[in-house]
């Protein structure tokens, strides 16, 4: 019973902040979540709530763990194989729209083009949701540095991409865009783990609004 409480109703704290952004809005319209698969899907929590979600995924294997998910827990999820950078909907479709620890998997040059995308498809007057890893996350710096802030870094047997930004560099992404920043916040979690491995990350989190016309 636990566990199934956990599974339902526990997701991370920001989602929460957010949600109380959209639940004020009285802007129409589906949410568009990017970055929408993986074993733990987070647009789970919207669809148990009664929100009408559209998710997208890059991953092939992310797409079919959020499926899987899906199928045990007896969910309907909406969610298409897609590139964020290129997402195929119209402008100003999506009431909402939100990315949660996925965008700094790319390079600065590609995050631009993902944000920019994410305000192109939201309507005016929408939140958008978005998070960056800060340079104060305690593995910046790990890996082959390909470009300032850019790490090539091991995880398993993948190189994975982690892109690090420091307080002001991650405003600038919105610059040149019709929005308002309404909530920032620096996040740092320390935790340890049973085998006594730590985990010191830093996150920078932003919730922005599209321009009323």
């Amino acid at each position: 019973m636990v566990m199934n409480i956990a599974n339902e109703l526990l997701y991370p704290a920001p989602f929460y902040n957010f949600l109380s952004y959209i639940s004020e809005s009285d802007v129409k319209g589906p949410i568009l979540d990017c970055g929408s698969g993986g074993p733990n899907p987070k647009q789970a929590l919207f669809v148990r709530l009664g929100f009408d979600v559209m998710g997208i995924e890059f991953s092939e294997k992310r797409f079919q763990q959020a499926q899987e998910y899906a199928k045990q827990n007896k969910l309907e999820l909406s969610m298409q194989l897609a590139d964020m950078r290129e997402i195929p909907f119209e402008s100003d479709h999506f009431g909402h729209v939100y990315s949660y620890n996925t965008i700094f998997h790319m390079n600065k040059l590609d995050i631009k083009k993902a944000v920019d995308e994410m305000i192109r498809v939201l309507k005016p007057g929408g939140f958008c949701f978005v998070n960056f890893l800060s340079v104060d996350s305690g593995f910046y710096g790990e890996g082959e540095e390909v470009n300032p802030g850019e790490c090539i870094q091991i995880e398993g047997d993948k190189k994975i991409m982690h892109t690090f930004f420091t307080d002001e560099e991650s405003d600038n992404f919105f610059d040149n865009l019709d929005i308002e920043i309404i909530f920032k916040e620096k996040r740092i979690l320390h935790k340890k783990f049973e085998d006594g491995h730590v985990m010191d990350d830093s996150y920078i989190d932003y919730i922005v609004q599209k321009d009323k016309i």
